[in-house]
C-alpha cells in the first residue's frame, strides 16, 4: 500500500513470523489499521520493493525468531518498524534487551528504525517443557503467573497500540 501522509508515497508492508500465532495476530492489527498488504516470512517479498516495513517476531532466548533474523538481514537501508511477543512482561529489562537487539540488528543493515512495540503472548508448550527438562527457569509462583497472564495475550489492548504505534510511522 501507498501512503501519501508525511511519508512521500512510501510502499509498505508487513512481515511476520510466528509459532504460537500470537505475532500474527499482531501483524494482521497492524494490517487492519493501515491497509498495508501483511505476509508470513516465509512468503514474504523482496524487501527492496518496499520502502517502509514492519517486521514482526517472536522472541526467542531474548531476540528474534531465527527466520525473522534472517529475513532482517536482507533488509538494507529501508525504514523499520518492528514488533514482537513474548512471555516476559513488555517492560521489564529482558523485554528492553530484546527490543534494543532488534533494533541493533537492523540498523546493521543500514535501517533507520522508526518505532518499536512489544506486547506478552503465549509462549508456545514445547519451550517450557524444553526449558523444565534443561533445569532452565524453574517454575516458580511468580514465573507461572507471569505466564498465565502473557497467555492472555495479545488482547484488545494490545492490538490497539500496535495498531496507533504503526499508523503514527505511516504518517511521519
Amino acid at each position: 500500500m501507498r501512503h501519501a501522509a508525511g511519508t512521500q508515497d512510501m510502499k509498505s508492508c508487513i512481515i511476520y513470523s510466528s509459532v504460537t500465532g500470537n505475532t500474527r495476530k499482531v501483524a494482521e492489527a497492524l494490517a487492519d489499521a493501515s491497509g498495508a498488504p501483511c505476509f508470513p516470512v516465509r512468503e514474504a517479498p523482496d524487501p527492496d520493493d518496499y520502502d517502509l516495513l514492519a517486521l514482526g517476531f517472536w522472541v526467542r532466548l531474548g531476540q528474534a525468531d531465527s527466520r525473522m533474523q534472517e529475513y532482517m538481514r536482507r533488509v538494507l537501508g529501508k525504514k523499520i518498524f518492528f514488533f514482537g511477543t513474548l512471555g516476559a512482561w513488555p517492560d521489564s529489562p529482558h523485554a528492553r534487551r530484546c527490543a534494543e537487539g532488534a533494533r541493533s540488528l537492523l540498523q546493521e543493515g543500514g535501517n533507520t528504525v522508526v518505532g518499536g512495540f512489544l506486547c506478552q503472548g503465549r509462549v508456545n508448550p514445547k519451550i517450557l517443557e524444553i526449558s523444565r527438562q534443561k533445569g532452565r527457569h524453574p517454575m516458580t509462583p511468580e514465573r507461572r503467573a507471569r505466564l498465565e497472564e502473557a497467555a492472555r495475550h495479545p488482547d484488545a489492548a494490545d492490538l490497539a497500540e500496535a495498531g496507533r504505534r504503526w499508523r503514527l510511522c505511516l504518517a511521519d
